[in-house]
Formats: structure tokens, sequence, C-alpha cells
């Protein structure tokens, strides 16, 4: 089957006048129609970054030196603005780790997302509003017709997230790049964020990916992984082999910290930003405990363990098997 998103060997710098940092690395990547999946990491990762590529956001001082991403078909990278905007939020869709952020503080929630109906349909403002109740009533908001009145600071964090998907899916968007969409909500809150969210999705037959560093949520909700490390894809793979079988000692290491409860965030964003510039390599040698010396002189392909299950690692069949403590 054609994936619906193909990201092929992306390369994306942050330009400093002490020299470009490499900040994607190579990223090779796809999503199938209706298919959800997982983007995991730590800070620094470039799963952000990798979201905002995807929509032809980034702007100076941040360069993309090569690579394609296909949606449908076709390379958004080589599309015009203009042509983009034809996209963004009717194609592919998009929520933020900070829905505040995403809404205009001075602007009723119902005329914002009023406009966002009308910028894609020949509709009358009456008629976009009465959508726009709709929308509200979709995600669980009570009162829909009062609360279009509302300005966000009117609203809690769960509802602003919530007004974010209704304003996300207003469209029935093909993808829904969703950028940690719990990221400060407390776990009650969250859970009932997510649900939605993946119920609405499965609704429309949309294609979900889903970025954040909560390897629970990733495994409730996704049906594979992909890991980030350094700027690079580590590891790929369907949900249930991967979490039975992880093949990258990094994998290993954010299973075994999810397992234990608590949230290793050793390595700070500039050294994994260094270790992604490197030429030669791994990027996880200086903290994996199983590296050989092949992984200082080359890097490794991301290359398959089994069908379906791939990772970026010289010794991805042992770390697989459990023959070496990764």
């Amino acid at each position: 089957m054609e994936p619906l998103l193909a990201v092929d060997d992306v390369r994306v710098s942050f330009e400093k006048e002490s020299g470009a940092v490499a900040v994607l690395n190579g990223v090779d990547l796809s999503v199938q129609p209706g298919e959800s999946i997982g983007i995991v990491g730590e800070s620094g990762a470039g799963k952000t970054v990798l979201v905002r590529t995807i929509l032809n956001l980034l702007q100076e001082p941040w360069k993309v030196h090569q690579g394609q991403i296909r949606f449908d078909g076709e390379d958004l990278l080589a599309k015009q603005e203009e042509e983009l905007r034809q996209i963004r939020g009717v194609k592919i869709a998009l929520t933020s780790p900070e829905p505040r952020k995403q809404l205009n503080p001075l602007v009723r929630v119902g005329e914002q997302l009023a406009h966002g109906i009308r910028a894609h349909r020949k509709i009358t403002r009456k008629e976009a509003l009465e959508l726009a109740v709709e929308a509200l009533e979709s995600v669980g908001i009570p009162d829909p017709h009062l609360r279009v009145r509302s300005y966000p600071h009117e609203l809690s964090g769960g509802m602003c997230q919530r007004v974010v998907i209704a304003m996300a899916l207003s469209h029935s968007p093909k993808l829904l790049l969703a950028d940690e969409p719990t990221a400060g909500l407390d776990v009650t809150i969250a859970r009932q964020i997510l649900d939605l969210m993946a119920e609405l999705v499965h609704e429309f037959g949309s294609s979900l990916m889903l970025v954040s560093r909560d390897m629970g949520v990733v495994a409730h909700y996704c049906q594979r992984v992909a890991v980030m490390y350094a700027g690079q894809i580590v590891e790929v793979g369907e949900t249930e082999v991967f979490y039975g079988a992880a093949a990258h000692p990094y994998s290993r290491h954010l299973l075994r910290a999810a397992r234990a409860a608590r949230d290793d965030r050793r390595a700070a964003a500039a050294t994994v930003e260094a270790r992604a510039a490197a030429a030669h390599g791994c990027a996880y040698t200086p903290r994996c405990p199983v590296a050989i010396t092949a992984c200082e002189q080359s890097t490794p392909a991301l290359e398959p363990v089994e069908d379906g299950h791939a990772a970026r690692c010289f010794r991805r069949g042992e770390v697989a098997r459990g023959e070496v403590q990764a």
C-alpha cells in the first residue's frame, strides 16, 4: 500500500554564526492511511522539528538541506506557500503542546473556529458559527452555544486543548500531527483528551502521528512506534513487537525508565545536537553499554530486525533477543 506520508532522508540544520548544527540527520519515516504512529524520544531528539518540517513551517535560521516529504504522492518541500495553505489545516492538521499559544487571546473561541472554517469553505459567518458550536459539542465541551463566546483565558487548559482539537479536526484531515497534546494537563484530563482524540481520528478515518515522551501513552494509542535520538529514527516497529523485543539500546533505556516510573533526561539538548552533527559513528555510542568499535567508526543504517521492525544498531539482533544487556 502506498503510504499517506513518506519522509525520505530529510536533513535539517540550525544556522548559527559559529556554524550549522544538525538537528535532523537523515530521517526516514512513513505513515499509512488510517494508521496511528507514536514518535518517542527525549527532549532535543528532533521530534517537534520533524513535525514542523512536515508542514514546511521552518524559517531562517532553520534550513532544510535535503530530502523529500511526500504527502499523497506530492513533495511538500517543493510546494509554494499558497499551495501549502490549501493543505495545512485541511489535509494535515496540527495540535501543539501549549494550546493557549495556538489560540488568539483577544478573539472569542467561536470566532477563531469560524474563521478557520470559512478560510476553506464558501459559507456565511452565521453558518460558520453554527458549525463552530457543533465542533465544540463534538469534543465534549458543555454548553457549546455559550462557550463559543468565551475567550481562551476563560477556559481551563483541558477545555483549550479540546478547542484546539476541534479546530484541527474541523475539516476531517487525512493526517493529524499531535505534538505532546496533553503537556501540562493532569493525568485524568490528559486521559480524557487522548481518548477523545483517538475516537475522533478513528471516526474520520484519519492517520495520527502522536509525539510524546510518555511510553505508556504511545503503547496504548499507537499501532507503531518510532524512536528518535539525535535527529535520527533509531528504531521503528509494530507496538506489540517493539515493547516485547526492542532492538536498540536507547529504546531499552527508555522502556526501563518508563517501567520504573521515572523520566531520565540526563542528556541535555546541546549534547544531543553535538552528537547529531558528528559525521561518523552512532550518536548513542557515548551512552551505550554494548557499543563496539564499529559504533565509533561508522553510522549504522536503519535495517530490519524482522518484518515490520527495524533498528539503527550493529547489534540489533543480539539486543532484540536479549543476548546482551543493553
